[in-house]
């Protein structure tokens, strides 16, 4: 036992200065263990680890508070240890005793689970008489039983300075605190910004303040913390948030539009004007020097349709939003001066005309044959007028259509012949269809003598076939 001594000077030595920093606020505990060293297993493989080498022994521990992360402990232990004689597995049993001061890393401080590692350095009296160098290192885990008791359990693996005296080493037992790190600690009075006022009292504890405003910085001095005020650096109103109001007209300048010039707060802080004298101010007028109208936004609208000129795509005639300003005369979508027939509905494909009768444009196709001369003349036959008396009447009931009548003839006779006979027959019944009130300006011809034959001019039928008249009725 005289060799442990300076041991225990020592270990006290080295940690008296970890002792004597801390204050007595913090919690102490102590534990006490079962034992249990195993010395032959590092003289084996891994997994020939026995329980049967493990022998029994008793410990007690002194822990002391550190910080949440960190505990020192004393462990004092006395074990019945099976000590290795030589490298075959010769043993001879004896008694140690060991003291170490260890260093406990805690993993989790939870209120249950309490895990940690540890490790330090100590002494182990092998068979009461040998002093060796003992240094350990392991983990534990410590587990909430009821108030300040816990279920403790350590495993680890302890190198000596003397061979053959290396071992791994378990303990279970009881861990108690001797006063709870869970109790509250005593509230201290504290002035963080060293401004005069406790930190319980101050609503800006990190920030110098002024009691008038509860601890709180003010750098404009305007009488508005700083937290509070919108305009932090400019004095300002406490009803405007701080912030300065150059006019007076209860905007701040900062939302002013007119900072120096008192105006409404509908017109944005601005004196309300009126270029154009139209009634309608000019923050609301898009057209501020053009009189215009409120229905409008100030803008002209010359024909009074409810559509501002600059946005009317016909501005001298009235017409809807819809068609953008133009009129609509038939109402069929498509505007006038787009609509070919302006004054008949149709269909915007067809130009705003409405589309032919399928028995109108059979009759248009039945004409084509239907129309026959005087044999090399461009006399129309009495028995052909009926089916231009037709056609007349369709272009009556189309007024918004133009007719385009193109003469052609069979191969028979000069080229030369040819185009002057189809041009001529074309024209009589372009002649006839004015005598039937069709105006010129809605009709033409043209001869093509024999250049577009529909059929072969080598027959008779073929070349009866291509004496012909056609009648193209169309849409500009």
């Amino acid at each position: 036992m005289k060799k442990i001594l300076p041991l225990v000077t020592l270990l006290i030595l080295l940690s008296w200065s970890f002792l004597s920093a801390q204050s007595r606020e913090f919690p102490d505990g102590f534990a006490i263990r079962f034992l249990a060293p195993n010395y032959q297993w590092p003289l084996e493989s891994v997994s020939a680890l026995n329980a049967t080498d493990f022998t029994g022994g008793f410990g007690v521990e002194y822990y002391r508070f550190l910080s949440n992360k960190l505990d020192l402990s004393f462990p004092l232990s006395l074990t019945v240890a099976d000590l290795p004689l030589d490298d075959q597995g010769a043993t001879r049993r004896g008694y140690n005793a060991g003291l170490n001061a260890l260093l406990n890393l805690n993993l989790y401080r939870g209120k249950a689970f309490r895990p940690h590692l540890f490790a330090g350095a100590g002494g182990l009296l092998v068979q009461m008489k040998t002093l060796t160098l003992d240094v350990p290192v392991g983990l534990g885990l410590n587990v909430l039983l009821g108030k300040s008791t816990f279920l403790s359990a350590t495993a680890g693996y302890h190198f000596n300075g003397t061979d053959l005296r290396d071992h791994l080493q378990a303990s279970l037992g009881l861990r108690m605190i001797i006063q709870d790190d869970t109790a509250p600690k005593k509230p201290t009075v504290t002035d963080r910004d060293g401004d005069g006022i406790a930190d319980g009292q101050d609503l800006c504890p990190d920030q110098a303040g002024t009691a008038a405003l509860n601890g709180c910085p003010d750098r404009d001095g305007d009488g508005v913390a700083d937290e509070s005020d919108a305009c932090p650096d400019t004095a300002g109103m406490l009803a405007l948030a701080g912030c300065p109001d150059s006019d007076r007209d209860g905007i701040a300048d900062k939302n002013d539009g007119c900072p120096n010039q008192a105006g409404p707060a509908s017109n944005n802080g601005c004196p309300i004007t009126d270029r154009d004298g139209d009634g309608v101010p000019d923050t609301a007028d898009r057209c501020p020097d053009t009189a215009g109208s409120a229905a409008t936004a100030g803008c002209p609208d010359r024909d009074g349709d409810g559509l501002a000129d600059d946005l009317d795509d016909c501005p001298n005639q009235p017409g809807t939003a819809v068609n953008r300003g133009c009129p609509d005369t038939d109402g069929d979508g498509v505007v006038d001066r787009m609509d070919s027939c302006p004054n008949e509905p149709g269909p915007a494909i067809n130009k705003g005309c409405p589309e032919i009768e399928d028995t109108d444009r059979q009759v248009l196709i039945e004409a084509v044959q239907a129309i026959e001369f005087e044999t090399a003349s461009a006399n129309i036959r009495p028995s052909s007028l009926l089916i231009l008396d037709k056609v007349a009447g369709i272009m009556a009931r189309y007024p918004g259509y133009k007719l385009r009548i193109g003469g052609h003839t069979d191969s028979i006779g000069s080229v030369e012949a040819n185009q002057s006979l189809s041009e001529k027959r074309a024209k009589s019944c372009y002649d006839y269809l004015l005598t039937k009130g069709v105006a010129a300006a809605r009709m033409s011809y043209i001869g093509y003598g024999e250049s577009q034959p529909i059929a072969d001019n080598m027959y008779a039928p073929g070349r009866e076939k291509n004496r012909r008249v056609e009648f193209d009725v169309y849409i500009e």
